[in-house]
């Protein structure tokens, strides 16, 4: 239904064939076909009345004879004109056809003076059956009315006249006959030239919807143009297309005319509440409510009267034989839609119901191709297209700011790996949906792909402001996130661009300072958002530069490794190396591992590196045990979370062992803790396989990341290295950390060894030994040192 000033609760009465009920008081056309009929029969039974006077009072009994027939004939006709709706109009037309022809003949026949007449009105019926019957039915009509009428003139040539009627009287009904015969014959055939305009503006009103409906495939679009040309066809006051959603029991309307009523319009409406629009769409066929019926329902009466309407006509929309919506039609007079109305937008109907379905579908598959599956939001193509549309209005005479958020959700890969990608699927609908709802209803959201997230923020001018709704939104991220069991908690990193007064500035280039904002923010020290500098782009680009240079760099002999020692603390003596690269590009200054690891990480350089690194220190460590005869001497190699995610890693380190054929007992694996928590099962399974190569493992850093030890119980690990943060976190007032203390009592109690790194006080060596920690690393022992300076202090068997 168009309004919601009123419910209609009740069923209305639908008749059960509609032309019988528009035929009681409705049907103007068979009621126009009624009196033309009776006009008929009154003229011929007059006629005939004055036949039969003049037969009488001149004793012509041809006269007489043919004023019973043309008063039979009229009794015949008043008859069927009476039982049209019983008969039928189609068969009435036809009878009364072939009566008027058979009339003719036999008039002309009885009273040859009466041929001229007859001829002229041979042309009756032909006329008459014209706007009713088919086009065989017509045709076998017009070859009798060509035979009669062509016999009419013949037998005026051939028959004798009866000479007992005076010449005047002969004249005169033979003049009333033409003259009759001539006006009817004007009536019929005003009334099919009637009949053949409307039927030409039925046509054209086809036409023009058809070429109205080709110039777009918007659904809210075609819906308006449908009812504009349906209502205007009709001549309806009001004019709703609606669609039906079976999945929900609704009807949503697409299109109304005319569109300043459209203000009280419903976009949509359970169809439980109109019982009446159910009949319609179940039994697709249409129903008509007349405020003037005293039958009809009285919450429909109330309905139309609330809309100040008096009549309604709902038409099911039938669409490859499925009823996909209604067209409800409504005017302000009583009976207005008469048959040819429902004809009329029963066939728009059926091309608007096409027309709809198809542009249904097109804004189907075009919302599918503009929008992401998963989450319902638009996609990269749907953002970046927003986006172009809202820098060409901000570059107008009243253009408004914008601003871009982009969007990065923090070690999602970790979770994805942790919980499975279905749950991991489930976060990106929640994230979605809480990016969304957190928005203005004049921005947008948009997820670019995999876990990130875009939002565009209209009519923002101010940096503050922008930074403001960026660091809300990421706080609201950061809410966990209930999903049954599970409740993970999220972070995201958001970079924020604004648009500006560069007319050169493309929507790409905001994409661009968006993103690389988001990695400013990621790298931030406080994190979550960070609006774009011009030098953050000055700062992507060398990340960009170098990365590309970064890689193949291994195969390029840019790498080198430099050992630091790892001591006994009591003692002294040197047990192991820890490996560490560095990365010496032809025209840059050496780099630290701090300065590219985290880029390798990213791009996946990380893995042949990694290959390479391992295979070097292992061949070094062999040499130096078979040269300085150091067969104990272990190296301690770390392994990127990158590197312990592939597929190969242990067939990997087996071949290297086997090439270098260093004992598996001398490398020492480091796998940070967070790298570890990654894959749970998957990180036990390959530890175990590692393991069983005879290699050790460590877990480095030990304490920075999210420890538990639940699963650090089941690692198969070897020792713990306490971070160098909780070693430098003694102060020389004599402060010792907790952690530090911590670390060393679980591994002593879970039996594994611990190396602390970054010592550098002698009295951090002391406290550390007083503690029962074995093992230590840092400067105040050695610096990580080039091969041959390594070569030089494990050749002189030096004690620390």
């Amino acid at each position: 239904m168009a309004f919601s000033t009123q419910d209609r609760l009740s069923e209305p009465d639908i008749p059960g064939e509609l032309a019988a009920d528009l035929a009681v008081g409705v049907d103007r056309r068979a009621r126009q076909l009624r009196l033309m009929l009776l006009a008929v029969a009154v003229t011929t039974a007059a006629v005939a009345f004055l036949e039969i006077l003049a037969g009488f009072l001149f004793r012509e009994s041809r006269a007489v004879g043919l004023g019973v027939a043309a008063l039979g004939y009229a009794g015949l006709v008043a008859y069927l004109t009476s039982a049209i709706e019983t008969i039928g109009r189609e068969r009435v037309v036809a009878w009364v056809a072939a009566l008027t022809l058979g009339l003719l003949g036999t008039a002309t026949i009885i009273d040859p003076s009466l041929a001229p007449a007859m001829a002229i009105a041979a042309l009756l019926p032909a006329v008459l059956v014209l706007p009713f019957l088919g086009g065989r039915a017509v045709g076998r009509t017009l070859l009798i009315a060509g035979v009669v009428g062509i016999g009419s003139v013949i037998a005026g040539e051939l028959l004798p006249v009866g000479d007992r009627l005076p010449i005047e009287v002969t004249r005169g009904i033979a003049a009333m006959t033409l003259v009759v015969s001539y006006v009817f014959l004007l009536i019929f055939l005003w009334e099919v030239s009637r009949r053949m305009k409307a039927t030409a503006d039925d046509l054209r009103s086809i036409v023009a919807m058809s070429n109205d409906l080709a110039r777009t495939m918007d659904p809210q679009l075609v819906g308006d143009r449908i009812a504009r040309h349906i209502g205007q066809a009709v001549g309806a006051s009001d004019c709703a297309l609606s669609y039906w959603d079976q999945p929900a029991d609704r009807v949503v309307t697409l299109g109304y005319f005319p569109p300043n009523r459209r203000n009280a319009l419903m976009p949509s409406y359970a169809l439980a509440d109109y019982p009446a629009t159910r009949v319609v769409l179940e039994e697709s066929r249409p129903a008509i409510i007349d405020t003037g019926d005293p039958s009809a329902d009285p919450h429909e009466v109330a309905y139309l009267a609330s809309i100040q309407q008096r009549s309604m006509v709902i038409i099911p929309l039938i669409a490859a034989g499925t009823t996909i919506g209604t067209l409800e039609l409504t005017s302000d007079r009583h009976g207005a839609f008469g048959p040819r109305d429902v004809e009329m937008a029963t066939m728009l109907a059926a091309e608007a119901a096409m027309a709809l379905e198809n542009a249904r579908l097109y804004d189907a598959i075009r919302h599918q191709a503009l929008h992401d599956g998963l989450t319902g939001l638009a996609n990269r193509a749907l953002f970046r297209e927003r986006v172009v549309r809202a820098l060409d209005r901000s570059r107008g005479r009243d253009g408004r700011p914008f601003a871009i958020l982009f969007i990065d959700l923090d070690d999602f890969k970790r979770l994805n790996d942790t919980l499975g990608h279905a749950r991991g699927d489930d976060v990106l609908v929640a994230v979605a949906r809480r990016v969304d709802e957190s928005l203005r209803p004049t921005d947008m959201a948009a997820r670019l792909g995999g876990d990130e997230f875009a939002v565009l923020l209209d009519d923002v001018a101010d940096e503050e402001l922008a930074l403001s709704i960026a660091i809300r939104l990421a706080d609201a991220l950061r809410e966990p996130i209930h999903l049954g069991e599970a409740a993970p908690a999220i972070a995201a990193s958001i970079g924020v661009a604004l648009s500006g007064n560069d007319v050169r500035e493309t929507a790409d280039d905001l994409l661009r300072n968006a993103d690389v904002a988001m990695y400013a923010a990621k790298a931030s020290s406080r994190g979550r958002a960070e609006v774009f500098r011009s030098t953050y782009r000055a700062e992507a680009a060398a990340r960009s530069e170098l990365a590309a240079e970064l890689r193949g760099v291994e195969q390029r002999g840019e790498l080198r490794l430099d050992y630091q020692p790892i001591v006994e603390l009591v003692g002294g003596a040197v047990v192991g190396l820890e490996a560490l690269v560095r990365w010496q590009p032809p025209d840059r200054p050496l780099l630290m591992p701090g300065q590219f690891i985290d880029l390798a990480e990213e791009t996946g350089d990380i893995v042949p590196m990694g290959q390479w690194i391992l295979r070097e220190s292992c061949r070094q460590v062999r040499e130096w045990q078979l040269r300085l005869g150091l067969p104990r001497l272990q190296v301690s190699v770390n392994l990127s979370a990158r590197q312990f995610r592939e597929h190969d890693l242990v067939h990997s380190i087996r071949t290297i062992l086997a090439e270098t054929e260093l004992p598996p007992a001398s490398l020492i694996l480091e796998i940070t803790e967070s790298g570890l928590m990654q894959r749970t099962d998957g990180t036990i399974s390959t530890l175990a396989e590692l393991r069983a190569l005879g290699a050790h493992l460590a877990i480095d850093d030990f304490g920075t990341g999210y420890s538990s030890l639940s699963y650090l119980e089941r690692f198969p690990v070897d020792s713990l290295k306490i971070d160098r943060s909780f070693i430098a976190g003694m102060s020389a007032s004599g402060e010792r950390p907790a952690i530090a203390r911590a670390i060393v009592e679980l591994g002593r109690s879970l039996g594994l060894k611990v190396v602390a790194e970054g010592i550098e006080e002698p009295d951090q060596a002391a406290w550390l030994v007083s503690l029962g920690c074995p093992l230590g690393q840092g400067y105040l022992f050695a610096r990580p040192l080039p091969p041959e300076e390594i070569d030089s202090l494990l050749s002189s068997d030096v004690q620390f």
